[in-house]
């Protein structure tokens, strides 16, 4: 139930910067919660109220982790108010990547992925590709979404534009790749039948189950397509 709350508070924060609504009380939203003063704003009370809860859930260690990717998060939303209409140079590109990590809170999932008492040597290793799986899934399967809306301001898009000869279909089809691959990366690296690797499995399907089933997405729209055109 909380990672639920967590994320539901997230994805409002984040329609902030997409709606274009005052940013202005979440700049000041780390500053306040570290001086633990009160927030300007219901959603961003909420999300202070929740992220102290973290150290009831997890470990000392994990806790810094998730505390310090959500403070990331917000600066994150902030740069992104700030850097709309920025062009992407073709002599930056890592920068899409970079801002993916930022704006996707991968790290932060990643933990959620698995028990609060497992020991973190069990999973720590498979991060980075776990990071991989969470950011880019969603990608993919937001891809759709973004087409219909006209945003061009994706990690796909960024992507293509930071290359010189680089579609967004074909990096579509590049970051499905890499992604796959993490995915097994993942399975192999966790050991079947572990439990990493079973919390591991049930948060993918879950994940993924979380995309087709929200609105937002817009996943049932294709659905209904193939289903026309058969």
């Amino acid at each position: 139930m909380w990672m639920c709350l967590f994320t539901a508070i997230a994805t409002r924060i984040d329609d902030k910067v997409v709606r274009g609504e005052d940013m202005m009380d979440v700049y000041h939203f780390n500053e306040r919660f570290v001086s633990c003063q009160p927030q300007g704003d219901p959603i961003l009370n909420a999300l202070d109220v929740i992220l102290r809860e973290i150290t009831c859930l997890y470990s000392p260690l994990v806790s810094n982790f998730i505390t310090a990717y959500t403070l990331n998060f917000m600066s994150f939303n902030c740069l992104d108010s700030e850097t709309k209409d920025m062009q992407i140079s073709l002599k930056a590109p890592l920068y899409p990547e970079y801002s993916r990590v930022l704006s996707g809170m991968p790290d932060t999932y990643g933990f959620f992925a698995f028990p609060s008492m497992l020991p973190i040597r069990e999973y720590i290793q498979c991060m980075p590709d776990l990071r991989i799986v969470i950011n880019h899934t969603n990608d993919i399967l937001s891809y759709y979404k973004e087409e219909m809306e006209g945003d061009n301001t994706n990690y796909l898009s960024l992507m293509a534009a930071s290359r010189t000869s680089t579609l967004k279909q074909d990096a579509l089809l590049e970051l499905i790749e890499k992604t796959v691959q993490a995915h097994h990366n993942i399975l192999e690296y966790l050991r079947p039948g572990s439990e990493a690797c079973d919390a591991y499995v049930s948060f993918f399907e879950g994940y993924v189950k979380f995309h087709v089933a929200l609105k937002r997405y817009k996943l049932k729209d294709i659905m209904t397509e193939m289903s026309s055109s058969d």
